[in-house]
């Protein structure tokens, strides 16, 4: 199977967060925003070609500014643009590496722990803000979002479960070819204990019985590229966070 292009890569991920934000088009350039989840990650720009990118970031500052917060625009690493983009007074806060499986995952799974298909969008809600925030504050924010995401067909919300507990949670995103992964996260208390591998190797036989490419997208802040490359992941291309902020 050959490896997807990076606009199939990338579309894939901005269809999965317009799930999570408002999308807005603009030719090239997109936009993602959410006033609920303030966050620049929900609310940043970016355009699938390195030739959008110039009408993209002043369209981004306007609207984004407008809303009382700072501009995010997210560029190739290959892309001329991010170094005019800084030298306009942005500055790179992180970066993102996407990446592709390229090999089946070994997991080791003992008894009394199974990964199924979520079907309560409380108990998949409830996971992923333990994972990623350390509680459930948002969780009258997110759950109306995974509520729908059950029911859709392109979607697949993967719980891990441990002595009956939802330890971990991991997200399928479908477009033609591809099942991006997002949202892989292990609960605290539950962490050392191979949750999210056993996850991904779900993920990885669900992709491969579908004839779709695994794509997965980590920022580096995160720490986890290394984890992801020890099972057997590539990195296609990355990318570049650049903020700007406004007095």
């Amino acid at each position: 199977m050959e490896a997807p292009d990076r606009r199939a890569a990338e579309l894939n991920e901005v269809r999965w967060w317009s799930r999570w934000a408002r999308l807005r088009w603009r030719g090239e350039g997109y936009l993602l925003t959410s006033k609920p989840l303030a966050e620049p990650f929900f609310n940043r720009a970016g355009a699938l070609t390195c030739g959008g990118v110039a009408g993209t970031a002043p369209w981004a500052e306007s609207f984004l500014s407008r809303l009382g917060m700072s501009s995010t625009v997210v560029v190739f690493d290959s892309c001329p643009a991010a170094k005019k983009l800084l030298a306009s007074g942005y500055m790179e806060v992180d970066s993102m590496a996407v990446l592709l499986s390229k090999s089946p995952i070994r997991r080791e799974w003992d008894e009394g722990k199974e990964i199924e298909t979520s079907r309560s969008p409380r108990s998949w809600t409830a996971a992923y803000l333990r994972s990623f925030y350390g509680d459930e504050g948002l969780a009258g924010v997110v759950a109306p979002i995974v509520a729908p995401l059950l029911k859709a067909k392109a979607v697949t919300l993967l719980e891990s479960r441990v002595r009956g507990k939802t330890a971990g949670v991991l997200a399928i995103f479908r477009t033609p070819g591809i099942a991006g992964v997002y949202c892989v996260g292990t609960v605290p208390e539950f962490r050392g204990l191979g949750v999210a591998t056993a996850l991904l190797a779900r993920a990885r036989e669900i992709a491969a019985a579908e004839e779709r490419s695994m794509v997965l997208q980590t920022l580096w802040s995160d720490g986890l590229l290394r984890f992801y490359m020890e099972r057997g992941f590539e990195e296609m291309y990355s990318k570049r966070l650049l903020e700007r902020k406004f007095k």
